[in-house]
């Protein structure tokens, strides 16, 4: 049975920035997430282009340093 490490570290990131509820620094989802480290900028440029997560900040040369989930607006219809 192969396991997936890639969409699994994907759901730990995600779970780590849905429980911390507002702003999560780039170095705590490395320490904290459990996902591994080698993945968590790749799973970040990912989960911010299909529009899961927002940066609020980034390093010099642009790696993400802040990031939040990205507030959806429902529509009311």
């Amino acid at each position: 049975m192969d396991i997936n490490y890639k969409a699994l570290d994907t759901q730990r990131i995600k779970n780590y920035i849905d429980a911390s509820g507002a702003a999560a620094t780039v170095e705590a989802i490395i320490q904290n997430s459990g996902a591994d480290k080698l993945r968590v900028y790749p799973a970040l440029f990912e989960l911010e282009q299909d529009g899961y997560i927002e940066v609020i900040e980034r390093e010099e040369l642009g790696a993400p340093s802040v990031v939040r989930k990205k507030e959806h607006l429902v529509n009311d219809r």
